[in-house]
């Protein structure tokens, strides 16, 4: 965060005014600056007390105290500053270009000091940006899937929802388990294969993205947090909806995915003592609630069941599932007992009505209904899918 030159922490360096200068020509020297640049190689200090007063654009000061031979501190203008005698500044371009005047006494003295490295304010871009999503799927592929192989000049990533996939780049092999994710970049070559006797489901997107430090991403494989899969939660949920711009989110929430990534190397390990204690006990209650759910996933478990275990009320139970999985009680055990007929339907043991009665739906036509809202297929149709060739 910037603080203004009105702020109380700039009063030391100098003082914002509110109307300009009526100056006397032979007292006072007034000269029009153009500054188009974020780098600035040294820096200027008066005898006496000068005036900028900005005419256009947005600008910042740096400043350097006469204690500290490295630090600088950055301020934005706000308008008329008065800077103190003996400070040592300069004026830097926030937008692309400032115009302001800078005014000084007709007798000044002026030292220059020299910046060794120079410094250049970091602006607040994107470092990322993509462009178009080109193409995404849910894929379900059986045990021994095997994909030969292929490059193109776009990036590809691929996140595991479910089992486990190899995946070969340039020669290296990767293996993708539940919640991993990894990037392939412009013309590298790869290919997928199932190697456990087990299906696995994924996503994929194909998309071209600008991004000058890419390698950071590519070759390696990310083993997500909960945070990742909330957002490819939305990346899907935005794609199913014919709402505005809901394609523009779908951008947002890729590069929001790529970023978080990145972020990962660099997260600050140091976390406040109460913060994490609390968080810890949430994070544990919560777990045992939801190996409550797995262990009962059979039954016709109810919220109310889960406030009677837990002694929680029903409202305190939904803050703690909203909070943390961003969904209520009900839906999440609805969510699980779906997820517990994907795999039961992969087994090909059953038929679609006996998983329905095994899972505590209340009919059949009940649980194809709430398979198909949430899976965007109906039971049988998955069953022929999940098994295909």
């Amino acid at each position: 965060m910037i603080n203004k030159t009105t702020d109380i922490s700039f009063r030391k360096y100098g003082s914002a005014y509110i109307e300009p200068l009526n100056i006397d020509a032979k007292n006072f020297i007034s000269q029009l600056m153009d500054i188009n640049t974020k780098t600035i190689m040294n820096l200027y200090s008066f005898s006496c007390e000068v005036y900028v007063e900005l005419q256009s654009g947005l600008g910042l000061i740096a400043i350097q105290d006469e204690k500290s031979s490295s630090n600088i501190e950055i301020f934005a203008i706000h308008k008329l500053l008065k800077i103190n005698s003996n400070v040592n500044f300069n004026i830097i371009s926030s937008s692309k270009r400032v115009f302001c005047k800078l005014i000084v006494p007709s007798d000044y003295n002026l030292k220059m000091k020299f910046l060794n490295p120079p410094y250049t304010y970091e602006s607040i871009v994107s470092k990322i940006n993509v462009i178009e999503i080109y193409g995404f799927y849910y894929g379900i592929k059986s045990p021994h899937y095997m994909f030969n192989g292929e490059s193109h000049e776009f990036y590809e990533l691929t996140y595991v929802d479910d089992g486990s996939l190899d995946t070969t780049v340039e020669g290296v092999t990767y293996t993708l388990n539940a919640q991993d994710l990894l990037f392939y970049g412009r013309n590298q070559f790869h290919t997928q294969q199932i190697t456990k006797s087990v299906s696995c489901s994924y996503i994929t997107i194909i998309f071209d993205m600008e991004m000058k430090d890419d390698y950071k991403i590519l070759n390696r494989v990310f083993h997500t947090e909960k945070k990742i899969h909330k957002l490819f939660n939305n990346f899907m949920e935005e794609s199913n909806t014919d709402m505005p711009y809901s394609k523009s989110l779908m951008i947002c929430h890729l590069q929001e995915i790529i970023l978080t990534l990145l972020q990962y190397e660099f997260t600050n390990p140091v976390i406040n003592v109460t913060t994490r204690k609390t968080q810890g006990f949430q994070d544990n209650f919560l777990e045992q609630i939801l190996d409550y759910i797995e262990e009962s996933i059979y039954q016709s478990i109810t919220v109310e069941d889960i406030c009677k275990k837990f002694l929680l009320s029903r409202s305190s139970l939904q803050t703690l599932f909203r909070n943390n999985l961003n969904m209520l009680p009900k839906g999440y055990i609805i969510e699980q007992k779906l997820k517990k007929s994907k795999q039961l339907i992969k087994v090909d043991k059953y038929t679609i009505s006996e998983i329905s009665s095994m899972l505590g739906f209340k009919t059949i036509h009940y649980f194809s209904r709430t398979f198909k809202q949430h899976f965007k297929i109906s039971p049988s149709e998955y069953a022929k899918k999940a098994y295909k060739d």
